[in-house]
């Protein structure tokens, strides 16, 4: 039998600073059947320079304007070939024997659209700030309370066989596209959570989630909105807490949205 193939893609755009770290842990995996996609937006720092240096590894990059991150996701989608689809932003990283871990439980059992496992929260300079967090949810819950502390993006590796959609992520979101493809996943098959370390996510003051906090929560609750109508007392609550997020610029109790 032939052994699966792992396609990981990275969206990438001026993260020069950790891109060659992140692909570094993709390069070092210890499961060689991996084809690596790189995605930068036409970078103006020494990110593309970076590519380069490694190119004669990689299965497929370019590196000019897109229509940012959620796009770029979508066109190394359509690149990719793999049994197991997996994506990792410049700025984080795999464990050395991640996608391993993924594929002894892939071979195991092919019915489940998420393979996830613990995820470390490092700083910009890769410190240590929390140990893997990780927990085996469903559906119900990640449409009721969102993604963390339970499952991180970073950490996820989904089945090929269950993105049955023309696009990987919805590119009319700007923030919460990895929430609305685990939603999207984790309502039409099980997941399966495993009790290992498998990637790091790194916290900084440059990252999204940092810079458009109530942005990224407003896109989220409108997810939560469409997948779990019937917790209608308590999407009426995140509202109210939304619109007081707008209005003070700080979102209370915040991450019990995300």
């Amino acid at each position: 039998m032939n052994e699966p193939l792992v396609s990981i893609i990275t969206p990438s755009f001026n993260q020069g600073k950790w891109l060659e770290e992140t692909i570094l842990s993709v390069l070092n995996q210890s499961y060689p059947h991996i084809e690596y996609i790189i995605i930068d937006g036409g970078s103006t720092d020494n990110s593309k320079q970076i590519i380069e240096k490694y190119a004669g590894q990689l299965t497929y990059w370019q590196s000019q304007p897109d229509g940012g991150q959620a796009d770029a996701l979508n066109i190394g989608f359509k690149k990719a070939k793999g049994d197991i689809i997996a994506y990792l932003n410049a700025d984080d990283l795999l464990e050395p024997k991640a996608v391993e871990g993924i594929i002894h439980a892939y071979e195991v059992n092919q019915e489940f659209s998420i393979y996830y496992g613990k995820c470390k929260t490092i700083d910009a300079q890769g410190k240590l700030l929390e140990e893997g967090n990780g927990n085996q949810v469903y559906f119900k819950d990640l449409a009721k309370d969102g993604m963390l502390p339970n499952m991180y993006q970073p950490a996820c590796f989904f089945n090929r066989a269950y993105l049955r959609r023309d696009s990987f992520v919805d590119s009319s979101l700007k923030y919460a596209f990895d929430y609305e493809l685990i939603l999207f996943l984790a309502s039409t098959k099980s997941i399966l959570f495993l009790n290992r370390d498998m990637a790091s996510y790194r916290v900084h003051t440059e990252s999204k989630s940092y810079l458009y906090k109530i942005d990224a929560y407003k896109e989220k609750l409108g997810l939560q909105e469409k997948y779990s109508a019937k917790n209608y007392l308590l999407i009426k609550w995140k509202r109210i807490k939304l619109a007081l997020a707008e209005k003070t610029g700080k979102i209370t109790n915040g991450n019990a949205a995300l």
